[in-house]
């Protein structure tokens, strides 16, 4: 059964500093799961409370909210309360984007960071970033997109940035889940097994499930599922059928991939590939 009470947009503008996802939603029964981001994750809240499990701290989100989310950070979404749900925003801007602001907007070299608070009160920045989503959701013109998101990050990074002093970044400390991941992400595509995963790292099958999911706070199976939606949702932009975008991103049949991504995303591949600006 479709449900009918949740309305959520997620779209990619490709035009937009070489490709940026925003999304607008009203949630009432969608609950996302576990998952992360490989961009930022810049999320403003209109109506209601979210419920949330942010890199294991568990919070409330409510109108006012500002949320910022590190690349890589696992973190959960629900109805604070089923009946009255929550309505929010979220910008997605790539790390490579927020730095070369960063670069025009705090002095110094280094790794962008909001540190480990991953949820703020912040009426006035709140407004900006619900009233740029809407700009970039109708407006035509390149040109006031480009400014309303370059004036909307701005002030984030402004008002909560920091330089880290390092000029490179890794979300795992440990090289051997580095190369995990890497490896993942080359057979996407493929039917792997935990074992051909293990053996590439040099580990034993049920110590390396154990350390990996210890250290991205995700199973291998769910990791390798993020990648292909990640793999799904590139395609799906480029105007790919769904079809063939099943097949290339690892997954079993069209159906299957309908499946994952509208758990993860709360709409269809369809919908989504429907709503991406070339």
């Amino acid at each position: 059964m479709i449900n009918t009470r949740d309305n959520i947009k997620l779209w990619k503008d490709s035009g937009l500093f070489d490709g940026t996802e925003i999304l607008q939603a009203s949630c009432f029964e969608h609950s996302y799961p576990p998952h992360f981001h490989e961009e930022f994750v810049i999320a403003a809240f209109a109506r209601g409370a979210q419920k949330n499990r942010i890199c294991r701290d568990i919070g409330v989100a409510t109108a006012g909210t500002v949320m910022v989310i590190h690349p890589g950070e696992i973190h959960t979404g629900e109805a604070f309360e089923r009946d009255k749900g929550w309505d929010y925003c979220a910008l997605y801007p790539s790390e490579k984007l927020l730095n070369k602001i960063a670069d025009t907007t705090l002095k110094g070299h280094g790794y962008l960071h909001f540190g480990k608070r991953a949820m703020r009160y912040d009426q006035g920045l709140a407004r900006q970033l619900i009233h740029t989503s809407s700009v970039l959701l109708t407006s035509d013109d390149i040109l006031e997109k480009e400014c309303a998101l370059f004036g909307a990050l701005s002030c984030l990074i402004h008002q909560y940035g920091k330089l880290s002093g390092d000029t490179t970044h890794r979300l795992y400390s440990r090289a051997d889940i580095r190369d995990a991941i890497d490896y993942l992400q080359d057979m996407h595509d493929k039917k792997v097994s935990v074992k051909d995963v293990a053996t590439a790292v040099g580990m034993s099958e049920f110590h390396f499930m154990r350390i990996f999911q210890a250290t991205t706070g995700l199973s291998v199976h769910r990791y390798l599922t993020q990648i292909r939606l990640f793999r799904a949702k590139a395609l799906l932009s480029q105007g790919v059928s769904a079809i063939e975008t099943a097949h290339s991103a690892g997954f079993f049949d069209q159906s299957h991939l309908i499946k994952n991504f509208r758990s993860h995303f709360g709409i269809t591949p369809g919908a989504y590939a429907a709503g991406c600006i070339a």
